[in-house]
C-alpha cells in the first residue's frame, strides 16, 4: 500500500506540474498577443486605442477601447485581427468580429501545444533579430554577408517550428516615393524568404509582405530613425493562418 500511495502521489504531482506549465504557457502566449497588438496599433498611429485579452480565463478575444473616429476604429479592428492567434476583436460594448479561424468549422482552434510552440518559436526568432538585426542600405535590397549569417541562425531555429506559418515583413524609411518604397520593401521581404527557402524552410509556410513606410518603428526622418525603420520583421503563427491573403492584398494595393 505504501508503494501504491507513493505512485499515486507522484502521478498527482506530475499532473499538477503539467497544469501549472499549461497555465504559464497560455499566459505567456496571451501576454504576447497583447504586446503585439499594442505595437501594431502604435505603428499605425492608433495608440489612442487600448487592447486587452481575458486572463481569467485565458482568451484570444481582443477587446479594444478608447476615443477614436469610426474610420479609425474600423482600421484598429483590422490591425488586431491580422495578428496570428487572435480569434476575434471588438470595441468594448460592441459585437465581436471573428477571424476566419473562428468562423470556419474546418479549422481547429489553437491548442495549448500550438500556443506553446508559437510562443517559443517567436521568442527564439526575436532573440536573434534583437541581437543581430537584418539591415539594408537605403534604396537597396542586397542581402549582405552579415545578413546571410543571420539567416543561417534563423533557419536553424525555424527548423524546430515545422508546421507553423512564418510571415516575413519588409519595412522601409519614409524617404522618397511611397509606391517605390512599397516595391522595395516587397523585394527585401522576397529576398529574405528566398534565403530561408534555400536553407531548408518550406516555401509553402512562408509569406513575404512589403509594407513600405506605412509602419514605422521610430518617428522622425533623421539617420537614426531611418536605420530603425529599414528592417525585416518575422511573425510566427499557427498552420493555416490567413497570412497569404493579406500578403496578396498588400501586393495588389
Amino acid at each position: 500500500m505504501e508503494i501504491g500511495s507513493k505512485i499515486l502521489t507522484g502521478a498527482a504531482a506530475t499532473v499538477i506540474l503539467a497544469l501549472v506549465g499549461h497555465v504559464a504557457t497560455g499566459e505567456t502566449f496571451i501576454s504576447g498577443l497583447e504586446q503585439q497588438a499594442r505595437t501594431e496599433l502604435a505603428a499605425r498611429g492608433l495608440d489612442a486605442a487600448t487592447v486587452s485579452f481575458g486572463h481569467a480565463p485565458l482568451s484570444r478575444d481582443a477587446i479594444l477601447d478608447g476615443e477614436l473616429a469610426d474610420a479609425s476604429k474600423l482600421e484598429a479592428l483590422e490591425v488586431v485581427m491580422a495578428i496570428p492567434g487572435v480569434s476575434s476583436a471588438s470595441w468594448k460594448g460592441e459585437k465581436a468580429k471573428e477571424s476566419a479561424e473562428s468562423g470556419d468549422s474546418s479549422t481547429a482552434a489553437l491548442t495549448a501545444a500550438d500556443q506553446e510552440k508559437i510562443a517559443r518559436c517567436q521568442s527564439d526568432v526575436d532573440q536573434i533579430v534583437k541581437v543581430r538585426k537584418i539591415n539594408f542600405r537605403s534604396g537597396s535590397a542586397y542581402v549582405s554577408l552579415e545578413s546571410r549569417q543571420i539567416l543561417d541562425q534563423l533557419a536553424k531555429v525555424l527548423q524546430a517550428c515545422e508546421g507553423l506559418s512564418i510571415t516575413v515583413e519588409g519595412h522601409t524609411d519614409d524617404n522618397g516615393d511611397s509606391d517605390v518604397n512599397r516595391v522595395m520593401s516587397q523585394e527585401r521581404a522576397d529576398r529574405i524568404k528566398a534565403g530561408l527557402v534555400e536553407r531548408g524552410i518550406a516555401e509553402t509556410l512562408i509569406t513575404a509582405t512589403g509594407y513600405g513606410s506605412e509602419r514605422p518603428r521610430a518617428k522622425g526622418s533623421d539617420a537614426a530613425a531611418d536605420a530603425q525603420n529599414r528592417r525585416i520583421e518575422f511573425r510566427i503563427g499557427g498552420a493555416g493562418d490567413p497570412a497569404q491573403n493579406d500578403a496578396e492584398a498588400q501586393q495588389r494595393g
